[in-house]
């Protein structure tokens, strides 16, 4: 492994994933003419060697001084003092470092002093730092993420009071969501604003677990008046947490956490807080949405860049270890299972990047659009591929956020475990990145929430259009059987696995919401109970055994789109067949323990919840 001071040199896969499909050129199409000459770019080679320069300063931070800080941003506590956070001074250096870069603000707008810089390539750096320091991305995460969407959806009062200090970096920001005992469930949400005379809001309530807390000013969700319930009242306000010197809302509590020792997790408390509203009263949901679905990428691209942390550790270390007169590298268990996380680890980067590319493409087709400079037809052109690629973005957001944080985790384990002793130490590495690796599934939505997301959005897709379902039952089944490369033969298997586990859970849908016999091997009949159930789901009352599964489908969806990501760079690159074929051959038998565990029927799981249904609907009553 060469250049080990630069993350992104000394790994040729990201430059590779960065470059295919000619990701970067098709982006610097959609620049304006202004935008290229603001950059100082007039050709694709330029605007190309512009970012990959700034991904290249990213990785030499990344790799230098985040690598070597990292030991004592876990030994340094975060300290709360008269309701702020005092910083200890190596993170306060990381962050200092990485705003004199100019990479907190690539994404931001040109006009508003940012370098409107692809979201693909922002989150490539978010991979590096993660690698190095996660701490450190929860504390310059924020800056790009937060400034944009005072940026798209503020007014210019708001734009010119706020983002010129996030700019320059004296302020990052925060999201605020959650509160105690409202979590994912945001349409119970009790904080709450209320207008005054002048404009702004007065914001009361409080907020937890909100990372980085302390970072000058948050995004708060809470509804438009006291007592208001459900989404459609949810308001988004922008506050400050000084005005005029003095504390606009108070820091009540930093939590204490097994990892992420260097980034506050905070208690947020609002009482009569000074707050403006960003966009319209009442579509705080519809602003939030946005800014969730790009942290759950960027959660994806924090557990990436832990599995590349944890893989290297680990190849390192067994290369290094003799036992029986050979590198424990050369042991078959112990080549198997790095094997098995290289496959991986290419494969998951191969679709998270691809994912961040539609992300960056829609921005850019959404601007040109709004400059009302196109023509009616190619404004028609960019709206009816903007759909496509939003399409394919719901679908893989939840599978990447899942994967990410339930794989991650067992890779790290995998670290500890290829370590031995050593590995449950705090002398060596692997303990921490266990602990590193704990958040992933949680924040940003839990994996049962993407698993939830995932199956409610499937059986929509398939009972809206049962025929393009059926169509792609039947499809699948020839390629099984017809296919001879060896690679596209297992991946249609796969394919043809999960299809055939949606089918078994729309019997088992069917059982409970339709009268009637239907043949599962028939497409007709297939056709006819999907156009049924579409009839009796449109209020997904009655979908307890698709719930059941959730976590199955989600993983089982995963998998076929991975193992596609994987075929697809086998064929455009020879030398990646080996990575494709050991993945779909290493996850082929998951999907038939998962189809085994779906077709069965828990009773007891089933009892229960039927129970509490009850309970909840007779209180209600």
């Amino acid at each position: 492994m060469k250049a080990k001071g630069n993350f992104f040199l000394d790994n040729d896969d990201m430059r590779y994933q960065i470059l295919q499909e000619d990701k970067l050129h098709e982006l610097y199409k959609l620049f304006s003419s202004d935008e290229k000459e603001a950059l100082g770019v007039s050709t694709t080679e330029e605007f190309q060697s512009l970012w990959l320069e700034m991904i290249e300063s990213v990785g030499e931070f990344a790799g230098t001084q985040l690598r070597d800080n990292a030991a004592q941003v876990e030994k340094e506590d975060l300290v709360l003092k008269d309701g702020k956070v005092e910083v200890p001074p190596t993170m306060q250096s990381n962050v200092k470092t990485f705003v004199e870069l100019g990479a907190h603000a690539l994404s931001v707008p040109i006009k508003h002093g940012g370098m409107d810089a692809p979201i693909l390539m922002e989150l490539a750096g978010s991979e590096m730092i993660a690698r190095a320091c996660p701490s450190t991305l929860l504390n310059v995460g924020w800056y790009s993420s937060i400034a944009n969407i005072i940026a798209l959806f503020g007014n210019e009062e708001i734009q010119s009071m706020f983002l010129p200090d996030m700019i320059t970096g004296e302020v990052s920001g925060s999201m605020s969501l959650t509160e105690p005992d409202v979590g994912s469930d945001l349409a119970s949400m009790r904080s709450y604003g209320e207008e005054q005379e002048d404009g702004t809001w007065k914001i009361y309530g409080s907020k937890q677990f909100i990372s980085n807390g302390s970072g000058g000013l948050s995004l708060v969700l809470a509804q438009n008046k006291k007592g208001a319930k459900g989404l459609k009242s949810l308001s988004l306000f922008v506050v400050p947490q000084e005005l005029d010197g003095k504390a606009n809302y108070i820091v009540s509590k930093i939590e204490e956490k097994p990892g992420l020792h260097g980034s506050a997790t905070c208690a947020l408390q609002f009482d009569g807080s000074k707050g403006w509203l960003v966009g319209k009263n009442g579509l705080g949901f519809k602003y939030m949405s946005l800014l969730m679905n790009e942290a759950r990428l960027a959660v994806g691209f924090q557990g990436l860049g832990l599995m590349e942390a944890c893989y290297r550790l680990a190849k390192d270390y067994a290369d290094q270890r003799v036992a029986w007169s050979k590198p424990i590298s050369q042991h078959e268990m112990i080549c198997e299972k790095l094997l098995d996380m290289e496959a991986e680890i290419k494969t998951f980067r191969s679709l998270l990047y691809r994912g961040s590319y539609y992300a960056s493409i829609v921005h850019f087709m959404e601007r040109r659009i709004e400059d009302k400079a196109l023509g009616d037809e190619r404004t028609k052109e960019l709206e009816k591929e903007i759909k496509n690629y939003q399409r394919k973005l719901r679908e893989w957001t939840p599978l990447l956020k899942w994967w990410s944080g339930e794989r991650s985790f067992v890779i790290a384990r995998t670290c500890l475990q290829i370590h031995g002793g050593y590995g449950f130490t705090k002398e060596y590495q692997p303990e921490w990145w266990v602990r590193e690796s704990l958040i992933i599934s949680i924040y940003e939505g839990t994996s049962e929430i993407q698993a939830l997301m995932c199956i409610k959005d499937t059986i929509k897709d398939i009972i809206r259009n049962p025929r393009r379902f059926a169509e792609s039952l039947v499809a699948a089944r020839m390629k099984a059987l017809a296919e001879t490369d060896a690679i596209k033969k297992r991946y249609y298997r796969i394919k043809l696995t999960y299809l055939n586990s949606i089918v078994t859970l729309v019997m088992k849908l069917m059982k409970q919401n339709v009268k009637g016999t239907f043949n599962e091997n028939k497409s007709s009949d297939i056709i006819g109970l999907l156009k049924k159930l579409r009839e009796t789901l449109v209020t997904f009352d009655n979908i307890s055994p698709a719930l059941l599964n959730a976590s199955r489908i989600c993983e089982m969806k995963a998998i076929v789109a991975l193992s596609k990501a994987a075929v697809e760079d086998g064929e455009r690159d020879p030398s990646r067949r080996s990575f494709a074929l050991r993945f779909v051959n290493r996850w082929y038998p998951t999907m038939l323990r998962n189809k085994a565990e779906l077709e069965w029927d828990d009773e007891q799981v089933a009892a229960i919840a039927q129970s509490k249904d009850d309970i909840a609907q007779a209180s209600e009553g």
